[in-house]
């Protein structure tokens, strides 16, 4: 690393402060590459999984203390980084920036959900066509591309609890909102509103049950009620979710299974939270949702079903329990690069 030897703006001639400036700027970029290359090794040894935290991205925000938007930036960087080192020297000349390459893999990932894959060639093409572009001017390239796969977002802050999202629905999500909105009507909701249907179809994605599910709830004890089974990941990396009812047995898939009792209360003993717990940082993971009831010692290591050997994980801490388990090698192939 370059060693900086800066004098104070203020002291400076015009010439001084336009040199200084630059020379400033070049050690910015240098130092943005060395956080990507910083942020991929992390992320190769899984360390943000030691320190507690759930995802790299938790780290970058909680522990970096970047924002939201600054954190994902710097993670698109290093992902595409791995694919395509060249871009390491454009962030340093300039040529492309942080916010252009966000974009750039935004547009990638609405184009492979509309089942459009780019090759590494392919990519290298669309990257050059934005260079020395602003993000706005990038999108609008993108967008001339692939008008579908670039939908027009917004966010905007009102107050301290309130936010106004505006963004472009197609015909597919007009007609899941119908869907929902009978739903709610067929519930008593005789006039749903957009805000409605988005949280109920959003509380349902997530399991989390508003306040005024639990009143139903109890108000009709024999109500029947589905209980579902922790994620599990395939070697694909793709989740796998299987949904059974109390008098119906899981499919074990050449595993032992764990009751539907034993997962309730070892999610009850867990606080319904991961276990996890960071020797390094002494922090315990926060994670809440998709938690997976796992064994201490694992089956094939001689572990039982029994309840003192069950734990609750995220899937992060899942995947982590299990490399130290059985070590990288044999679980590469069902990691999720």
């Amino acid at each position: 690393m370059k060693e900086k030897n800066l004098t104070h703006p203020q002291t400076l001639t015009d010439s001084e402060l336009i040199e200084q400036t630059e020379k400033v700027v070049l050690h910015e970029r240098e130092m943005t590459n060395s956080v990507l290359d910083h942020l991929r090794e992390i992320q190769n040894r899984r360390l943000y999984a030691r320190l507690g935290f759930s995802s790299l991205f938790e780290y970058c925000t909680k522990q970096l203390k970047y924002c939201n938007a600054s954190a994902q930036l710097r993670i698109d960087a290093m992902r595409l980084s791995v694919e395509l080192p060249e871009i390491k020297e454009s962030l340093e000349k300039g040529s492309l920036n942080l916010s252009v390459i966000g974009s750039f893999q935004k547009f990638v990932r609405h184009e492979k959900q509309r089942k459009k894959s780019y090759s590494t060639e392919e990519k290298k093409e669309l990257l050059k066509q934005v260079e020395s572009q602003s993000r706005n001017e990038a999108e609008k390239i993108f967008a001339e591309i692939s008008p579908e796969a670039f939908p027009h977002e917004k966010l905007r802050v009102l107050n301290a609890t309130q936010s106004e999202l505006r963004f472009v629905a197609d015909e597919e999500l007009l007609e899941l909102m119908e869907q929902m909105k009978a739903k709610l009507q067929q519930k008593g909701n005789t006039d749903p509103s957009y805000l409605d249907i988005f949280k109920t179809g959003l509380r349902k994605a997530l399991k989390v049950t508003s306040p005024k599910e639990v009143d139903l709830r109890d108000s009709a004890p024999n109500m029947p009620k589905k209980s579902k089974t922790p994620s599990s990941f395939t070697s694909s990396g793709e989740v796998k979710v299987e949904i059974i009812t109390p008098n119906q047995k899981p499919k074990t898939q050449g595993r032992i299974s764990i009751s539907v009792s034993e997962k309730k209360t070892a999610f009850k003993r867990a606080g319904e939270q991961c276990t996890y717990f960071s020797e390094i940082t002494g922090k315990r993971c926060t994670e809440k949702h998709y938690l997976q009831v796992e064994h201490i010692v694992p089956i094939a290591m001689g572990g039982s079903s029994e309840q003192e050997n069950l734990t609750v994980l995220c899937a992060c801490h899942n995947r982590l329990s299990a490399i130290d388990s059985f070590g990288m090698e044999k679980m590469r192939p069902y990691l999720n690069w």
